[in-house]
């Protein structure tokens, strides 16, 4: 996990619902904005797994044996 795939995945998210406002506004049927939602639900859970990823990973030290 890089911060270039995480900043991906939080772009995704901020698309999913984008797409889900505009469709809102274009008045989209129900079936179609609950589809929109879930994908935007499952591009945060997408986040959420590669952040806890990222954050768990341990990193190089730049100085060995300095904390």
């Amino acid at each position: 996990m890089t911060p270039a795939e995480l900043e991906r995945a939080h772009q995704s998210i901020e698309q999913k619902w984008y797409e889900l406002v505009q469709a809102e506004q274009q008045g989209a049927s129900v079936q179609d904005l609950e589809r929109k939602y879930e994908k935007y639900l499952r591009a945060v859970d997408d986040y959420n797994r590669r952040s806890a990823a990222y954050q768990d990973k341990p990193r190089k030290r730049r100085f060995p044996g300095v904390a």
